[in-house]
């Protein structure tokens, strides 16, 4: 009888898997605009990111990384500056996301979530001659729509859909602090998200950079920024039908460092990031994030020059 509870025993555990990648995904984690170098400006840009991850599994006498998960963002991003003080953000994405393993190859791609936030610019002196101390700073707050492909529960890659089926609610805030050509610059988001129609609720994300930059100005057109500081993020438990649980095993926190360096010439910004993990607890450890990327490309559309 011990022998056919043990055996029984077994056979359970094997097939519950706990597949472990859902704080991974692109379309449920948390947002972020970038360090952008003005503020003054309208501009039009593209940029593209990828995040490499490989997941564990749990069976009856082993657990071991067994899969690998890229998942890839290609966005069309803007900005219209309403006012002095007021500006609009939008941004449309494009998923491409595989999954590996040692039997097959999952690929799922597809139109994104939009996102739109408004920004208020509560200080901006960078204009200024005489202010040894110069400042620029936003906060906003937006709204992700869920237009993005997203299917029903059934399917176990859940963060893996190009959408969350959810409307999310989103508060930014970035501020820099500039003294000569040295300077420090935070980018700080919150992302509060509810259930979608299957009464799925991917977890709230927060997400933090603070960095330093030494802005060089080579001459009138060209402008060059290295930025160098650390990345922190942290993802809540999703929660299902009301409640947390083991289908919806996931959350945690991730400490990354993080490297920009942006390129102006003329009216173009060469956006180029780079993320390497420091310190990470994703899914109690059953998820580990390899290095990420980002690069984008911006058009600054200056302002019409106003009659008099």
């Amino acid at each position: 009888m011990t022998k056919v509870i043990l055996i029984l025993g077994i056979l359970f555990t094997q097939v519950t898997l706990i597949n472990a990648c859902d704080i991974c995904g692109c379309a449920s984690s948390s947002f972020s605009m970038g360090l952008l170098p003005s503020s003054k400006h309208h501009f039009i840009g593209i940029r593209s990111s990828i995040k490499n991850f490989e997941s564990r599994e749990i069976h009856a006498l082993s657990t071991r990384f067994d899969s690998e998960q890229h998942f890839s963002t290609t966005e069309i991003f803007g900005r219209y500056k309403i006012s002095n003080k007021f500006q609009v953000l939008a941004t449309v994405p494009y998923i491409y996301n595989v999954k590996k393993d040692s039997i097959s190859t999952l690929k799922i791609d597809g139109i994104g979530d939009p996102i739109l936030l408004f920004n208020y610019v509560f200080v901006d002196n960078t204009d200024s001659l005489t202010k040894k101390f110069k400042q620029s700073g936003t906060i906003g707050i937006g709204v992700k729509f869920p237009l993005g492909s997203f299917y029903k529960l059934g399917f176990s890659e859940i963060n893996m859909l190009p959408g969350t089926g959810s409307f999310d609610f989103i508060s930014n805030l970035n501020y820099s602090l500039q003294y000569r050509s040295y300077g420090l610059q935070n980018e700080t988001s919150f992302t509060l998200k509810t259930a979608n129609k299957y009464l799925y609720q991917f977890g709230n994300a927060f997400s933090s950079s603070n960095m330093l930059f030494y802005r060089w100005v080579v001459n009138d057109n060209l402008k060059i920024v290295p930025q160098i500081g650390v990345n922190y993020n942290f993802n809540w438990e999703d929660i299902k039908n009301g409640k947390k649980s083991e289908d919806t095993f996931n959350g945690g926190a991730i400490i990354n460092s993080q490297f920009n360096l942006f390129v102006i010439y003329k009216n173009f910004g060469l956006n180029i990031n780079m993320f390497l993990p420091l310190n990470q607890e994703l899914n109690q450890g059953y998820v580990r994030q390899k290095n990420s990327f980002r690069v984008a490309l911006n058009y600054f559309i200056n302002e019409k020059s106003k009659r008099k």
